[in-house]
């Protein structure tokens, strides 16, 4: 078992090495389905804890020789986004589990951020005017994350954490699930486009915020549209397409069972 503990974390060792075993007090579950994601308590203070779904034999052997997993993934990408200025829940640790000398298991272990992610604020009541603070302050965290060659590739709602500061009447935000991301320079067009509809804007709205970031960056809108358009159609086909071929095989399974 490999276990990395940042300098700042390292008192906690031994606790952490009994965190596989399931030796720890489990406050709230965020998550128990692909991955299990819990807030937990070690040492009388608050973490949450994710352990990843175990991988195919195919990526165990991956993880084990060709790859970083994705516990150590996100745990070195949110060291990068701190120094870069992007904030994220402080990195603990990270474990990797072995069996038989491969890949099986892994963890991670960040700081707890009592924030709420963006998907939730959809059931929260906000004034016109916060509403337009929220579209504009989202923006230049896009726009921020660009220009110091950050590209998140789980760019969705649900991975956003944001907090309003009544003082200033702005928004703020964090990233969480940051194991898939790429650093470098950032296509403002191409992948710009390819993060707004993994933010799952609406087809009402995508035009009005396209606007918004078209004119922040001093961009040709139409071509804006025209990328995003073009990047949610082909997605739009491969689900398709992808349901079509999953019904298909389900089809012939049940004809060969019978």
């Amino acid at each position: 078992m490999k276990i990395i503990i940042h300098p700042k974390y390292r008192y906690l060792y031994s606790y952490i090495q009994r965190v596989v075993s399931g030796y720890y007090t489990t406050e709230e579950s965020f998550c128990n389905s692909r991955n299990v994601v819990e807030k937990i308590t070690i040492d009388g203070k608050e973490f949450v804890l994710k352990r990843y779904k175990r991988p195919t034999i195919l990526n165990c052997i991956v993880y084990t020789f060709f790859r970083k997993s994705k516990a150590r993934r996100a745990y070195e990408n949110a060291l990068r986004l701190l120094e870069n200025g992007i904030n994220t829940p402080f990195p603990v640790a990270y474990i990797e589990k072995r069996r038989y000398g491969l890949f099986h298991t892994g963890y991670l272990i960040t700081e707890y951020m009592n924030l709420s992610t963006l998907a939730q604020l959809k059931t929260v009541s906000l004034s016109a005017d916060e509403r337009y603070k929220l579209d504009n302050d989202l923006i230049e965290f896009v726009v921020l994350l660009q220009d110091k060659g950050i590209q998140p590739l789980d760019f969705n709602p649900a991975n956003i954490l944001y907090r309003y500061n009544e003082c200033s009447a702005s928004f703020s935000f964090a990233l969480v699930d940051i194991n898939r991301m790429r650093f470098g320079k950032v296509h403002l067009y191409k992948d710009a486009m390819r993060a707004f509809e993994q933010f799952q804007i609406a087809t009402d709205k995508f035009y009005y915020f396209l606007s918004l970031y078209s004119a922040n960056r001093n961009l040709d809108k139409d071509r804006c549209v025209y990328e995003f358009l073009k990047i949610r159609l082909r997605n739009r086909y491969k689900h398709f397409i992808k349901g079509k071929l999953k019904r298909c095989l389900n089809i012939q399974v049940k004809l060969v069972v019978r």
